[in-house]
């Protein structure tokens, strides 16, 4: 399985981390891969096999094509199934809502087949990417969609969610949603409805899901100190809160996680 990470052009990187591609042959076992909450939306588009998501009683649901994919509260399994090709398209924090004209939190917790969102015109791009020969054809026919789509938001309300972000993420897991409010001079209920529309979670969700994965990045980037003291160092409080958290976020307790995946990275989110 050959992976490749590819960066946005300059004005969609105000938006968008990076576009990942993945692709394996037909002659390649299938991989099955556990996928845990991030803190941004992504959209997947299947150029080759769609990947299945494994039921818990191992029964198999295809993908559709093109997905497009709120923020979660919990895991999925999800496995190649034959050759595979696919592009990741990983949005930051505050970027996707330029780009879909509908709160999003209305597909938290959810994959949704983008053809209900505009049919006609993921079509055309399900076509250009299978007709596409080289991953900078394909990286443009994403970008072309892209931006096509976007549109910005009232500057007050980008202002308000990039502060409100950039706090909780200097907080280090610290940050709480009083804090916020104090900070950033408004109500909690505003803050509430306007991360629940630009972002797709409200203000406690997605402070504890930010500090999750800014645990898991710490731990990745220094492997000497244990998941728990990392934890600590991140607002948990007590040790059975953060493995509460952590099994609901990966289904597996700290020590079982370690087990599973000694090598595992995670990218910073910004």
């Amino acid at each position: 399985m050959n992976f490749r990470i590819v960066h946005p052009s300059a004005f969609l990187r105000n938006y968008i981390q990076y576009y990942c591609f993945m692709e394996s042959t037909a002659v390649e076992a299938d991989v099955v891969e556990r996928v845990i909450p991030a803190g941004y939306i992504q959209l997947m588009f299947h150029y080759k096999n769609p990947f299945v998501v494994v039921e818990p009683k191992g029964t198999f649901i295809q993908q559709p094509r093109s997905v497009i994919s709120g923020l979660s509260n919990t895991f999925s399994d999800v496995s190649t199934k034959g050759e595979a090709g696919v592009v990741f398209v990983s949005f930051r924090p505050a970027g996707a809502c330029h780009f879909f004209d509908f709160p999003l939190s209305e597909i938290e917790n959810q994959s949704i087949d983008l053809h209900d969102i505009d049919q006609s015109e993921i079509s055309r791009v399900e076509e250009a990417l299978y007709f596409a020969q080289t991953i900078s054809e394909k990286v443009a026919v994403i970008e072309h969609f892209l931006l096509g789509r976007w549109s910005p938001i009232p500057n007050h309300d980008s202002m308000l969610i990039r502060k409100g972000l950039d706090i909780m993420l200097q907080g280090q897991g610290h940050a709480n949603v009083n804090y916020l409010s104090d900070k950033l001079h408004t109500s909690s209920k505003t803050l509430e409805r306007k991360f629940s529309t630009y972002l797709g979670k409200t203000t406690k969700q997605l402070i504890n899901l930010l500090r999750f994965q800014q645990v898991l990045q710490a731990f990745s980037e220094c492997k000497n100190i244990s998941l728990t003291d990392c934890a600590y160092r991140h607002g948990y409080f007590d040790q059975s809160h953060f493995i509460h958290d952590f099994k609901t976020y990966t289904g597996y307790t700290p020590g079982e996680f370690c087990a599973r995946y000694p090598d595992f990275q995670i990218n910073a989110i910004s």
